[in-house]
């Protein structure tokens, strides 16, 4: 079973629960990930963009950032998938822009991240197309619509 962590650090009002639920049913729905333990965290605009200058080498606020681990899973121990940040000021301002909800945008953060996480990229649009096959297949086996 999937362990997700998530915490919010802000002063922001989020249903932590059904995102945690999210995630955890979007992992199970593959073997490798079925066991992973992965981290979300919210965190404030100027800590996002203390991460994204460190990092990416962009100093600039963000809505989402993906931290995969490095280290294989202990033997027999939980498969550490990495750490997800969202910064859900950003992430509100994208949702009233596309005409989008909060929560459905931090979904579709987390997801994103996920598939990031396991390794999926969109530099190129063969890697777009193939990352984007891949979220409708883990969306539909989850059942996550």
């Amino acid at each position: 079973m999937a362990t997700v962590r998530i915490k919010n650090r802000t002063r922001t009002d989020i249903k932590l629960k059904p995102l945690s639920e999210f995630a955890q049913k979007a992992l199970e729905a593959t073997r490798e990930w079925r066991d992973a333990e992965l981290s979300i965290t919210f965190v404030g605009d100027r800590a996002m963009q203390e991460l994204n200058g460190k990092w990416r080498g962009k100093p600039r606020p963000t809505d989402v950032l993906s931290f995969p681990m490095d280290e294989p899973a202990a033997p027999g121990g939980l498969l550490l998938m990495g750490d997800i940040i969202i910064a859900p000021n950003q992430a509100r301002e994208d949702a009233a822009e596309e005409g989008a909800t909060p929560a459905r945008k931090f979904r579709e953060l987390i997801m994103h991240s996920i598939l990031h996480l396991m390794g999926f990229d969109h530099e190129t649009l063969a890697d777009a197309k193939k990352m984007e096959k891949q979220r409708i297949a883990l969306l539909k086996k989850a059942g996550l619509g």
